[in-house]
């Protein structure tokens, strides 16, 4: 049974707290794509408004190849927040069962999920995924929020 389904199909299936370097020597079934990061400041979560879905998601994105999970969410949530983060903290292992998408058909993946607090907020920069970002509280309504994100800031 998944932890969450979203509106599209997807499954958030499970969610393990392991050691980040377990994530070199750890068999999977399937393989690791992307790496997401919950920031938090003063007590809020920082949230992306997505240029092209129109919802508010998590930063985060595809490991690139020779790229490992950490610095890929250091590089996704620098390129779609211009935010750096210096003490992000591994915090476990995904596992995803994804429909159909512009990223591929079917299939299960795995991602790898960090958490940083910010000292301070740089501007926003405009770009080719994000419209805004902005600091959520956690329960006050912003709009939509993709569901899967929501259920991951639980496990910070």
């Amino acid at each position: 049974m998944a932890i969450v389904t979203d509106a599209k199909g997807n499954q958030l299936l499970t969610f393990n707290p392991i050691q980040e370097k377990e994530l070199d020597t750890i068999s999977l079934d399937a393989p690791l794509t992307h790496a997401l990061i919950v920031v938090t400041y003063e007590g809020s979560y920082l949230l992306m408004l997505n240029k092209w879905r129109k919802y508010w998601e998590l930063p985060g994105g595809v490991i690139e190849r020779g790229e490992t999970a950490r610095a890929c969410a250091m590089r996704e949530l620098f390129e779609e927040t211009n935010q750096t983060a210096g003490n992000a903290t591994f915090k476990g292992l995904m596992k995803f069962d994804l429909q159909p998408s512009f990223h591929g058909p079917k299939r299960m993946e795995y991602g790898a999920l960090y958490h940083c607090e910010l000292n301070h907020v740089a501007d926003f920069i405009e770009n080719d995924e994000a419209d805004s970002i902005m600091f959520w509280d956690g329960s006050s309504d912003i709009g939509t929020i993709a569901e899967i994100d929501r259920k991951l800031i639980e496990f910070i």
